[in-house]
């Protein structure tokens, strides 16, 4: 992906996401938009390599200043807290929208294929290696993917149904460069859980991070601690890890599965799989927590409410 496409690919997203919104998305000019990515622009960077450090551009900040121009907006904000990049965009675009400083907001998560990336997680020997292995699963490590999606977010409701993000919490969890700690993992579930006033019980479901590294055994040590028996939703067997753009990309999907009221089967066969999941069941009514995990201890959660 050059930057050229990524931009293009980029800005046909907010549109999509604008017009599903009910929005003109042909009269986006000065909305916020909010991005989030690891890569950046670094497959453009290594096809072709720069004349001159001068010249070396490849930064968030590239595609930020096409938004700029393209939607006539002085506010744009791009965020790289590794994989919770599009979530700390999410969440700031919420606070945006819940402190009265805008009424609309655009959320875009994208991530490319590079090979630094790549190479970068299987130096770390973290990547699976055995095809057909799902997160909880006997999964020896990530398997990476690529995408992109748009979030409208509003302070009004949607017209056709009731969508609601609430109780967002981020916190820091130092421990451990790479993987998660079951402690700072629960104190921001309990947090999250708090700010949005509900308890474990009043939950549906809770989409899971489940990336199938190491962090999944501390995940399954704190659901059998705040929710033993409530579903979980994964999404990482369909799309991969997309880093930067999970928040956005799970999201995005997630929404639709509310909408199309449920969610397609897990791609392989699972009869021992150790969660009870709601894959290829109906999705009901009520609160979803979510929550993101990224290298560097950054961390995020929200709960989302919904009435189709």
């Amino acid at each position: 992906a050059t930057l050229a496409q990524l931009c293009g690919w980029i800005e046909a997203q907010i549109c999509q996401a604008a017009t599903a919104a009910g929005w003109e998305a042909d009269n986006l000019a000065g909305i916020p938009v909010f991005i989030g990515s690891t890569s950046y622009v670094m497959s453009d960077r290594e096809a072709a390599p720069a004349a001159s450090p001068e010249e070396e551009h490849y930064t968030l900040c590239e595609i930020a200043g096409y938004l700029k121009t393209r939607f006539r907006s002085p506010n744009v904000f791009s965020f790289a807290t590794s994989c919770t990049a599009a979530a700390q965009a999410l969440i700031a675009a919420a606070r945006c929208i819940g402190n009265g400083l805008a009424e609309r907001a655009i959320v875009a998560g994208f991530e490319s294929f590079n090979r630094l990336t790549f190479e970068h997680f299987h130096a770390m020997n973290l990547l699976d290696t055995e095809p057909g292995r799902l997160p909880f699963l006997n999964a020896g490590g990530l398997v990476l993917g690529e995408g992109m999606a748009a979030l409208a977010l509003s302070s009004q409701p949607h017209r056709d149904y009731v969508c609601r993000l609430h109780g967002f919490t981020a916190q820091t969890d130092h421990l451990n460069l790479t993987a998660s700690s079951a402690e700072p993992l629960y104190s921001l579930l309990a947090e999250c859980l708090r700010r949005a006033g509900m308890a474990a019980q009043d939950l549906r479901g809770v989409k899971i991070h489940g990336s199938g590294g190491l962090s999944d055994e501390v995940e399954m040590q704190v659901r059998r601690q705040i929710w033993p028996h409530t579903p979980a939703l994964l999404f990482k067997p369909y799309t991969g890890h997309t880093l930067g753009a999970s928040a956005a990309l799970e999201t995005a999907l997630l929404h639709a599965a509310l909408q199309q009221g449920r969610l397609p089967p897990l791609p392989i066969s699972i009869p021992d799989f150790p969660l009870p999941t709601l894959h290829g069941q109906p999705l009901p009514n009520g609160s979803y927590l979510n929550y993101f995990l990224g290298f560097g201890g950054s961390h995020c959660a929200w709960v989302l409410d919904w009435q189709g």
